[in-house]
């Protein structure tokens, strides 16, 4: 499946390619996205004929994601990148992992315990997020002790401040329940490393011979106007997002606690959407202010996914582009009003740096702020753990995620940097490999610099329209039930076959997992036959097909790396030199490297 490339005659250091579908590329723990899609496609429309398909598909997902039934519900990243997206819309790939995830959420609770023998050393992971939780799963299967040391009285971080209406409750519990259970991870509630008596060299002289940090960012920032703090964020009916959000994910804030206030969120991304979708929930009449413009072509575009920005249109919430706050006025220690300027840009050749018009400033009243503008580390205790450089930064290695300044300690997740819940995942995951090799005394480095190259979109005359997604009418969605409906089996598998399978066969392998195949079929060429007329590179959808220079003639050849092995070149080769032949995949192999 790999390749190493050289440059003319002159080798160079080795680098690695692989062609991938791009949804792949785009997933950062590299999920097999073609070929589950394939083997849903595959599936008998009837549901309990399809029941033990649904659950083979899951446990194959299961084996390299346990929290992919949550990323059925929250994680649409793939389709950003889908080579379908500007032909008949992108493939709706969450949406099909959901409904996996809505069949085999019931089976994890009578998922059997792996039967793991653990011989290596104790591992501390700090944080029980899905960083931390993908980081102890690996090292758990590598069969190390590992332990989880959570600051609050729950695991999951971040993930329990979407709010249910996005991901239910149970999937999300169960998820987390047995992925602790089925590798037998121990967990340690109500432990904050680094405060009080819990410090990081405590582990270690505990017997930790690993730590890695993924405490996440619970430092919500505090709004600025310029370079100074924006007065008024102690009054009265002023919170924070993540604040709110958790407040409301433990049920601390009741129904209706907003009926008759004006809410005011300040912020353009998905955490602020979040937060006035449910404040909206609540009763509030709520407005979004947010520096980013509406125009989608706009390199200050907000950064809010669309259908975030449009389920909160349809549910009455009022948005103001472009414009910044530079004053909260109270009146009797309570929040009262906010004057918004205009903001004519929000990025320049130096990065964020807004800019304002403050002659062109408008003031809105409002009952309750809340503050969605972002998240930092604690960096007090980051410091005291010796963990920053002398800028302030993390001091590591970004390729491995090892500290920089203590080799023990590895770090990740949101604290590394703010991103999407499979950022933190990937970073989980690379971490329980950089563990592993420090441990055996490994090179840390070696092998890890992959190029991937994404697969181009196959020709096609016909494009499928995308399937409409069904939500709940605005008017009764007023709740914290899920308001999206999933698919039917149907209309899964319509959905999956409309996957256009952009990634090479030797990528995929699906029909080898149900045993439609024993092996990938490949195409041999015979040189002697070829006459190189290019017919055969002229009908290759897939550009595997190529001519090249060998002694005093072109002659055709195969590149197995993109080929599908449809068989187009064999029936409009003229000459007969192409052949699909059956063999291992290392032959296979062999022979795509004997003939670079």
């Amino acid at each position: 499946m790999w390749q190493t490339i050289h440059k003319g005659s002159a080798s160079v250091e080795p680098a690695i390619r692989q062609f991938l579908p791009p949804c792949q590329m785009q997933c950062p723990i590299n999920e097999d996205i073609q070929r589950t899609n394939v083997l849903i496609s595959l599936l008998p429309d009837d549901l309990e004929l399809a029941r033990e398909g649904i659950i083979q598909i899951g446990d194959y997902l299961y084996e390299k994601n346990p929290l992919f039934t949550v990323c059925g519900y929250v994680c649409g990243l793939c389709e950003l990148e889908c080579n379908y997206q500007a032909k008949g819309g992108a493939i709706r790939r969450r949406l099909l992992k959901r409904f996996i995830s809505d069949t085999y959420t019931y089976h994890l609770n009578q998922k059997e315990e792996l039967n793991l023998v653990k011989q290596k050393e104790n591992i501390a992971v700090v944080g029980g997020g899905p960083g931390g939780l993908m980081c102890a799963y690996d090292l758990s299967k590598r069969g190390y002790r590992v332990t989880i040391f959570e600051a609050s009285d729950r695991l999951g971080g971040a993930l329990w401040l979407i709010p249910r209406y996005r991901l239910p409750e149970k999937v999300l519990t169960s998820a987390i329940d047995n992925l602790i259970r089925i590798v037998g991870i121990d967990v340690k509630y109500n432990a904050n490393v680094s405060e009080g008596k819990l410090t990081l060299e405590k582990l270690r002289n505990e017997g930790y011979k690993a730590v890695f940090i993924a405490k996440g960012t619970p430092a919500p920032r505090i709004l600025t106007f310029g370079r100074e703090k924006v007065e008024g964020q102690s009054l009265s009916g002023v919170m924070y997002g993540s604040t709110f959000l958790y407040e409301v994910s433990h049920g601390n804030i009741k129904p209706n606690y907003f009926v008759g206030k004006k809410v005011l969120v300040i912020g353009g991304g998905n955490v602020a959407f979040d937060v006035a979708r449910s404040a909206r929930r609540l009763g509030g009449e709520t407005k979004i202010i947010c520096l980013e413009s509406e125009d989608k072509n706009s390199k200050d575009r907000i950064p809010a996914d669309w259908e975030e920005i449009r389920g909160a249109w349809e549910e009455g919430i009022h948005i103001l582009y472009s414009r910044g706050v530079s004053r909260i006025i109270g009146e009797s220690e309570r929040v009262k009003k906010i004057e918004c300027p205009l903001c004519v840009s929000v990025f320049d050749e130096t990065g964020f740096n807004p800019e304002f018009d403050l002659s062109d400033t408008i003031t809105l009243e409002g009952d309750i702020l809340i503050i969605t503008v972002g998240q930092g580390p604690d960096k007090v205790s980051l410091q005291d753990d010796h963990l920053l450089d002398e800028k302030g930064a993390l001091a590591l290695d970004l390729l491995t995620l090892q500290s920089q300044n203590m080799e023990w300690i590895f770090i990740g997740g949101d604290l590394r940097k703010i991103g999407f819940m499979a950022d933190a995942m990937k970073d989980g995951l690379t971490a329980a490999e950089s563990i592993e090799r420090y441990l055996r005394g490994m090179d840390i480095k070696e092998g890890r610099k992959r190029e991937y190259e994404a697969q181009d979109i196959p020709q096609r005359e016909y494009y499928q329209s995308e399937p409409e997604v069904l939500w709940i009418p605005p008017e009764k969605r007023m709740h914290f039930q899920l308001f999206e409906r999933g698919f039917t089996l149907p209309e899964a598998i319509e959905e999956a076959k409309r996957c256009l399978t952009c990634g090479p066969c030797i990528s995929c392998k699906a029909c080898l997992s149900i045993e439609i195949q024993e092996s990938l079929p490949a195409v041999e060429v015979n040189k002697d036959r070829c006459s190189g007329c290019g017919i055969c590179v002229s009908v290759c959808n897939y550009e595997s097909a190529q001519l090249r220079a060998v002694e005093t003639k072109r002659v055709s050849t195969t590149d197995m790396f993109k080929c599908k092995s449809c068989g187009l070149c064999i029936v409009a080769c003229p000459s007969n030199a192409r052949k699909l032949i059956g063999d291992h995949m290392e032959k296979r192999i062999e022979a795509v490297y004997a003939s670079l």
